[in-house]
């Protein structure tokens, strides 16, 4: 009888002791500060972490500490964590400003104004169509291809690991922590920088920015949530000393920087006290906006945990008694969910939702996020949206659009071309491309805009005319305007005689635009241009030249060209046809260039690219000639290049290719006034070019920036730099 109390008792201890290791153990928590690019240094710690086999009950970040911390709480490791941001270039998401708005986003292939640089809208309420700098498409889509299996866990606590995120409710002025709801809009709430993001609204109408304009670091957050002990990593060092060097305020990311730190720093400081441990990584000298220096900043936290091991022992002693209970699943081990139906709102039309529905039944992971993420990018240009989102609830996926503001004008501005030198076998020349545009538009009736613009190139030319937009996808407009200058040595190569042709044009169009689907404009054109050519240097005499003409138009674009590794297709051809007097000549012109990219993998492309024109104009006007890529004047042209590309980090490539050109309707002699065609049958060495291309680029929200080299077998060669 005494054996089997003392059994039991010993049981009862045992049972006791259990329950009381389980009911004591202490809540670890791990706090993560933002601080932007600098945020990366947050990265060793965790893999520290994973490598100890010490796996935190919960995570707390702010702005960048939130995505950071969301995905390592989602299940990813530090190391593979380190992946995602080496293998990103992340800077490449900032260099993305607010699309413009309308079916006509598509340049018309008439001489259409380019808007690649900046567009500024305005109207009663104010300056700027958004409210951020940054078009958070981008990196919204970032998140959601890296977080696409958890995008419906509507309860932070189902996690791998609980998360809680830090956000700014600045309509209602006061501190929100997410532990619900959407996990995207938690983590995108958070780091809605002043100004560079717009805030995120939530259903209640409150609108929540950066986390850090009150709890930068959010130790008080776990301390709420019962954490006994608790990690926090500080990127910012509040108690620095500040020295020279210290966020350098000759600079804009510099004085960002200390903007940042005044706002940030007061509520970070008082959370210092209420950590066990806080790790300070040496990132001082970095910036918010260091991205591309994510290499040194791992570094800098490499170093910090080096430094810190102690407190990582620390650590690990004090929960040694739970450390064989602790596991995290893997994020690789979660199963995607299916996408069991989509549906939109109605700013997405029906013919684009049919589009979208192609992805029900697939699971939910990065490669479907990341194609369905590209269409709505796709529909949002097309229909001039400010925003396409998109919410997920039990495998519904609700597509959100939100238009820009109703504001009565719009400018912008544009430039492309380039300068270089071309040798054409007896001379070098210098090769001036640029063209620069101004160009906007006004509301003056609800339907009814007015647009100008000034457009810098061979010659100066302004207009202004009235566009009616009509039905879902056309468009009626009418311009009139005049042009100063025809023709410049500086882009017309063996013209070097030719400082500027001292002519005067007047011109009135009227066209009809039709957008049927995405990407894709027609244009059909009526025009009449008069022209009054003064002469110079004897070569071209004065003289009066009217044409009237009809022309069609058509562009076709799906390449994305900020992104370097994307496959896409360009078409640009318009077709003219008139009469010249008073010469009483059938004039025409055929003009059309392609360029293509394409390959089944994102290290390597083909790429392709075509040109051709054929045009019967007076030889005295500056529109009967094409430049080709060799630099010769020519009236009949027909060019092909074919080659690869390599693109490389930080958005940059490589191409290589072999090109081919034909040409013919020469005139380097312009005073003999001599048309001489030469039909394509007829041509020889002189008129043919076959040689190597080469090139180096950088594909930015504000196209591709880069060099081409042009070497043929004539011999000939043309080195361009500029941007298209």
């Amino acid at each position: 009888m005494r054996r089997k109390i003392f059994l039991t008792l010993i049981v009862a201890v045992i049972c006791i002791s259990t329950v009381s290791a389980a009911l004591f153990r202490p809540k670890f928590a791990l706090v993560l500060s933002g601080g932007g690019a600098k945020g990366i240094a947050h990265i060793p710690v965790l893999e520290e972490l994973d490598r100890r086999g010490i796996v935190p009950d919960i995570v707390v970040g702010t702005s960048m500490g939130a995505v950071i911390g969301s995905l390592y709480a989602a299940g990813y490791s530090g190391e593979e964590l380190e992946a995602v941001i080496t293998g990103t270039d992340i800077m490449d998401y900032f260099f993305h400003l607010y699309a413009i708005r309308g079916a006509d986003t598509l340049i018309s292939a008439f001489e259409g104004y380019d808007t690649n640089l900046l567009t500024v809208e305005f109207g009663a309420s104010g300056i700027g169509s958004s409210n951020g700098l940054i078009d958070d498409q981008y990196i919204n889509g970032f998140i959601r291809r890296h977080l696409s299996k958890v995008l419906d866990v509507r309860d932070f606590d189902d996690l791998p690991i609980p998360f809680r995120a830090v956000g700014t409710d600045v309509t209602n002025k006061r501190k929100v922590v997410f532990s619900s709801g959407s996990l995207f809009d938690a983590i995108r709430a958070s780091m809605s920088i002043p100004i560079v993001f717009s805030p995120v609204r939530l259903e209640d109408g409150s609108y929540i920015m950066d986390g850090g304009l009150v709890d930068n670091l959010p130790v008080d957050v776990a301390k709420e949530l019962g954490a006994d002990i608790v990690l926090a990593v500080d990127v910012n060092d509040v108690t620095h000393i500040y020295g020279n060097d210290y966020n350098d305020m000759e600079t804009l990311t510099g004085a960002f920087g200390a903007f940042a730190d005044y706002i940030t720093e007061p509520n970070a400081l008082d959370n210092y006290d209420d950590a066990d441990w806080i790790i300070i990584p040496d990132v001082n000298d970095f910036t918010s906006l260091s991205f591309n220096q994510s290499e040194e900043i791992l570094e800098r936290g490499e170093q910090a945990v080096a430094d810190s091991s102690f407190v990582f022992d620390e650590i690990e002693d004090r929960l040694s008694s739970w450390m064989d209970d602790m596991e995290k699943t893997s994020y690789s081990d979660i199963p995607a969910p299916e996408i069991v139906r989509i549906v939109a709102d109605n700013g997405i039309p029906r013919s684009s939702l049919k589009q979208l529905r192609k992805y029900e039944g697939l699971p939910m992971d990065y490669y479907t996020i990341l194609r369905f993420e590209s269409d709505l990018d796709d529909i949002r240009r097309h229909e001039g949206l400010k925003s396409v989102t998109y919410s997920i609830t039990d495998g519904v996926i609700s597509v959100v659009s939100e238009r820009f503001p109703s504001l009565s004008g719009s400018i912008s501005l544009g430039l492309t071309g380039g300068i270089g030198l071309r040798y054409d076998g007896d001379e070098i020349f210098f090769v001036f491309t640029p063209e620069f545009t101004v160009s906007g538009s006004m509301a003056l009736l609800k339907t009814l805009n007015l647009t100008y613009g000034v457009k810098v190139d061979k010659g100066i030319t302004l207009d202004a005319g009235l566009s009616y937009p009509f039905l879902s996808s056309m468009f009626l407009y009418g311009s009139v305007g005049i042009k100063y200058g025809q023709l410049s040595y500086l882009s017309m190569p063996g013209t070097n005689n030719y400082i500027f042709g001292n002519d005067v044009g007047l011109f009135a169009r009227l066209g009809l635009g039709y957008a049927p689907v995405k990407n894709l404009r027609i244009d059909l054109l009526f025009s009449l241009e008069y022209t009054y050519l003064s002469g110079l240097d004897n070569k071209l005499e004065a003289g009066h030249f009217l044409y009237p003409f009809a022309g069609l138009g058509v562009v076709f674009d799906n390449y994305d060209e900020t992104d370097a590794s994307a496959d896409g297709f360009e078409l640009s051809a318009t077709a003219e046809i008139g009469g010249d007097f008073p010469s009483n000549e059938l004039s025409y012109s055929i003009h059309a260039d392609i360029r293509g990219v394409y390959g089944p993998t994102d290290i390597f492309k083909f790429i392709f690219e075509g040109e051709t024109d054929t045009i019967r104009r007076p030889i005295d006007l500056g529109r009967n000639y094409a430049v080709t890529n060799m630099g010769k004047l020519t009236s009949d042209y027909i060019y092909v290049m074919g080659g690869f590309r390599i693109p490389l980090p930080a958005s940059m490539y490589v191409d290589a290719g072999i090109f081919f050109e034909l040409y013919g309707g020469g005139h380097d002699d312009m005073a003999a006034k001599e048309r001489s065609i030469v039909p394509y049958s007829e041509l020889d060495a002189h008129t043919m070019d076959i040689g190597g291309y080469f090139g180096l680029g950088l594909s930015t929200a504000f196209g591709r920036v880069g060099i081409s080299l042009y070497i043929s077998a004539t011999p000939r060669v043309s080195f361009m730099i500029g941007i298209d």
